[in-house]
């Protein structure tokens, strides 16, 4: 189970939302995804925001058997690329959309058209299921619940499977990551509480690689759901220890109003430095370079961390420490729904609808109104 340093962790209101009761069928969907195409290479997820953040989250962390990416803009040497990379014969193509009228995805999607093609959709209506009806494409149903959210669902879960990823392993961590209401609700009001003191930002620093993929996911889940009617903190993610040679120069030396939050997880990997007799001598800042010999790759890497937390400690700088543990599904699991919950209670904390997103709907309809204007 993931573990966060705070001290006085307080009991979660009793507010809470069927959404994180959602259960996905994964014997059912499991059928579906198997008529679609079971032997293929390459799965190539094409969505935005909450269709796309959970399944990069999932194929970086997890080691897909299959060869994965997704396909976020319409940017012309994008695609190209990535159609020079995946040959049709042996790659599926799945398009993600709740509401099935996002105009950047479908614009994508229709560079891909000479590929096979799956839709998860709702099965109500929208652009994308009526393209799916025209073009007999497999259609595989969206539920209700909202993109951001959907890291549970047939919205994530159908591209995962077809990567071969545990799906029912990162199911059984959501479930478990939905208990820690207290934790997360703890969490959402440490930020709130020194969002009124003047800390407007929160700088997510990860020190496990195999985390990056969390980036998008979390950016979208604090600023979609708490950054509304003018509340909010800005969120930026960065990698550590990559960071400390750039961001951490904002972090403890910039404008006095970051709040620090580091992901950190546990390895039982034993690869050690090794450090060559001829190099052992050799002057590194007043000591040797043999000082490093026989140290672990992940000690090295937590001595980092812990570098950057003790300096900000020293300077007062407040932070969080979020242990994910091993990375396997399960933990994964848990750090998606943990994440959804402090989004949740930081929008509830702050009496802005944690669904909606008002401001991101404004900029597609002037997206589209300038494409009418381009055609005339």
């Amino acid at each position: 189970m993931i573990k966060i340093d705070l001290k006085n962790i307080e009991k979660a209101p009793n507010d809470w939302s069927e959404v994180f009761d959602y259960r996905e069928d994964l014997e059912k969907l499991r059928s579906e995804v198997n008529k679609i195409s079971p032997e293929i290479k390459n799965v190539i997820s094409v969505g935005n925001g909450g269709s796309i953040t959970s399944f990069d989250a999932y194929i970086h962390a997890l080691s897909p058997q299959k060869d994965a990416v997704s396909v976020w803009t319409m940017d012309p040497f994008y695609l190209k690329k990535i159609k020079e990379r995946f040959d049709p014969k042996d790659t599926i193509v799945v398009a993600v959309s709740k509401s099935g009228n996002t105009l950047g995805q479908i614009e994508a999607l229709l560079d891909f058209t000479e590929y096979p093609i799956a839709v998860v959709t709702n099965l109500e209506g929208g652009t994308l299921l009526e393209m799916a009806k025209v073009m007999s494409w497999s259609v595989i149903e969206h539920p209700t619940v909202g993109g951001r959210f959907s890291g549970g669902t047939s919205s994530t879960f159908a591209s995962a499977m077809l990567c071969g990823i545990d799906v029912k392993g990162i199911q059984e961590g959501m479930i478990e990551g939905y208990k820690l209401k207290d934790e997360a609700y703890t969490l959402s009001k440490y930020y709130y509480e020194l969002e009124k003191e003047g800390k407007s930002e929160v700088y997510v620093t990860c020190y496990s690689e195999s985390l990056a993929g969390f980036e998008n996911l979390i950016v979208q889940l604090m600023h979609e759901s708490a950054c509304k009617d003018g509340k909010g903190q800005t969120f930026y993610f960065s990698m550590g220890p990559e960071a400390q040679h750039h961001t951490n120069q904002r972090f403890l030396g910039g404008k006095d109003n970051v709040i620090g939050t580091f992901i950190v997880n546990d390895s039982n990997d034993n690869a050690k430095i090794v450090v060559a007799d001829e190099l052992k001598e050799i002057d590194y800042k007043g000591k040797k370079l043999s000082l490093i010999n026989d140290v672990k790759y992940q000690q090295a890497l937590e001595a980092e961390y812990l570098g950057t937390k003790q300096d900000a400690d020293e300077k007062k700088v407040p932070n969080v420490t979020i242990n994910v543990g091993n990375v396997n599904a399960k933990t994964v699991g848990q750090l998606v729904s943990f994440w959804h919950l402090v989004a949740f209670y930081s929008s509830i904390i702050r009496e802005v609808n944690p669904f909606d997103q008002p401001a991101v709907e404004r900029s597609k309809n002037i997206t589209m109104e300038i494409i009418e204007k381009l055609k005339k």
